[in-house]
């Protein structure tokens, strides 16, 4: 009896452990079944007696249930690495001339010819190659996981990927697969002012939206329109917008204008990302944030830009990080906000910078360098005669001693 009754505690222990460490963690039927099932292992094996040579007796119960909780840690990690789950999805595959789809549990999309919108919550499988297709989120449409398995898609003249307004999206490159998005010149209305379906990025995430780019696989990026990836604005109308990026393998080319580009929020927290552009390699309107405490952070290396990494409140926390820009290579600042605290901090991470004509880091605020290291090469900086204020000027010059 006293054993029986040990083997409830720990199965509701179990149990308790298992909701508590999957906590955020989007969890299929099959993961609660696989639960559900120790559980009731643990209850019946308890009644099994083992006898020893001694002359007393174990139950099974008392070790099983800690074998597989050993293994625990090992599927909750698993879980998060992933983040997705394929099982029921919808999948697409794109060529040319035609969309062809196979329903899984989701059916809330459309397809016009070669353009996909997507209409309802779900995980949508997109693959195949199209020289002139489009895939759209629809405007409110939140909790769709759109994962990219080997696919090679160009826009003609907008966005291969429009997330619309107060949309909600993870956009996942799955493991083992290389994916090609690209645009057209015309997807940029500064140059087409009569193209009413320029988008001027090859990824658009409009005002509102929460998008996540993931996954193991990789992502190319060629933005010959105007913006590699583009995010809108926080506005009272729409609610909220930001982006993450995390885990993924992007190679962004923007010649004409910004890698990245942020109204609102940007995160950086972990993957690589090689970047070609025209303007500004990675942009945030405001905040933009690279790495956390305690991570190793991203691999950023930013092969040609003007300006590097610029927000109006930039933090560093981590990642190696590699910038060749013509101009600033960080740079705190936003010529649209007047009277702004704008803020420059380097908390951890290497970075390893250098600038034709500009500042190696350059804050219209304050500056605070805390930890990290940090190298920056400017042509203004000779080796004859060193100046940290022509590698790292600050203003208003009051903000020095934050970084002196």
């Amino acid at each position: 009896m006293i054993t029986s009754a040990v083997a409830i505690l720990f199965a509701v222990g179990y149990l308790l452990a298992t909701v508590w460490l999957c906590r955020g963690i989007r969890l299929t039927a099959r993961d609660l079944c696989l639960g559900g099932i120790v559980c009731a292992m643990t209850l019946v094996l308890a009644t099994i007696r083992i006898p020893l040579p001694t002359g007393s007796n174990i139950t099974c119960g008392s070790w099983i249930p800690l074998m597989l909780l050993a293994l625990l840690p090992a599927r909750v990690w698993a879980a998060e690495s992933t983040a997705y789950d394929t099982d029921g999805a919808t999948a697409f595959t794109f060529t040319d001339i035609a969309i062809t789809a196979k329903d899984g549990d989701y059916t809330g999309y459309d397809i016009d010819g070669t353009a996909l919108t997507i209409e309802a919550a779900g995980t949508y499988i997109v693959s195949g190659s199209c020289q002139s297709g489009s895939i759209t989120v629809k405007k409110g449409v939140t909790g769709v996981t759109l994962v990219l398995s080997g696919l090679t898609l160009t826009a003609d003249g907008t966005a291969a990927i429009a997330c619309n307004k107060s949309s909600g999206v993870t956009i996942v490159a799955q493991d083992g697969t290389a994916n090609i998005l690209s645009d057209t010149e015309t997807n940029n209305d500064d140059s087409y002012p009569d193209n009413t379906d320029a988008e001027n990025a090859v990824i658009k995430c409009k005002d509102g939206s929460q998008v996540t780019l993931c996954g193991s696989g990789s992502l190319t990026v060629n933005a010959n329109g105007k913006n590699g990836i583009k995010s809108g604005a926080t506005t009272d109308e729409e609610g909220e917008a930001w982006l993450v990026i995390r885990d993924l393998t992007l190679t962004i080319s923007a010649p004409v204008n910004d890698a990245i580009n942020a109204e609102a929020s940007l995160t950086i927290l972990s993957g690589g990302l090689t970047i070609d552009a025209g303007d500004d390699a990675v942009h945030s309107d405001y905040y933009l944030t690279v790495g956390a405490a305690g991570t190793d952070g991203p691999t950023i290396t930013v092969n040609s830009c003007n300006e590097g990494l610029e927000a109006a409140d930039l933090s560093i926390a981590g990642g190696n990080i590699t910038i060749h820009a013509g101009d600033d290579c960080l740079n705190a600042a936003n010529s649209d906000l007047t009277g702004y605290a704008f803020t420059l901090s380097i908390s951890g991470g290497t970075l390893v910078m250098d600038t034709t004509s500009g500042d190696g880091i350059d804050s219209n605020g304050t500056l605070s360098i805390s930890g990290g290291t940090v190298v920056v090469w400017t042509s203004r900086w000779t080796p004859t005669a060193p100046s940290p204020s022509q590698a790292v000027p600050c203003w208003p010059p009051a903000a020095a001693p934050a970084w002196a």
